[in-house]
């Protein structure tokens, strides 16, 4: 395999992305994975409108709970965080809403329990860059 140097050379642009996958599901998941290794996050879940999970990264399984939440955690009118076990607390996430060909969905980013203080980088930075993959994935 040539170079990345010798790509260049070649007219050839370099890969920058570290994994593919062909299948839709497949790439989502990837493209999340990447999101979530890169800014040092817990987890990362997209869901419907309806509170499906789309597609998430990272977690201790409670992927599915959380997506059903994000609906009422992206409306400001309905924002109530009611965590029992006290294993989320809301400065612990980040939610967005982003439409995707007029659909609705819901984006949220879980900090690692020991960075709830620190910021890698803006939490609104990372969600537009979720939201962005998912448009440029579902367009293909």
């Amino acid at each position: 395999m040539a170079s990345r140097t010798a790509r260049v050379k070649e007219g050839r642009p370099a890969e920058r992305r570290r994994r593919r996958s062909g299948c839709l599901a497949d790439a989502l998941r990837l493209q999340l994975e990447a999101c979530r290794e890169d800014e040092g996050l817990a987890a990362i879940v997209v869901s419907d409108e309806l509170g499906f999970c789309v597609a998430h990264a990272g977690g201790d399984g409670n992927h599915d709970e959380l997506a059903a939440q994000l609906p009422m955690l992206a409306d400001p009118q309905r924002r109530s965080f009611d965590d029992e076990d006290g294993a989320l607390p809301p400065g612990d996430l980040a939610v967005a809403t982003f439409s995707i060909e007029g659909a609705r969905l819901h984006a949220c980013t879980v900090k690692e329990p020991d960075a709830a203080s620190e910021t890698s980088a803006d939490d609104g930075e990372v969600l537009a860059r979720v939201a962005s993959g998912f448009t440029r994935l579902l367009a293909q």
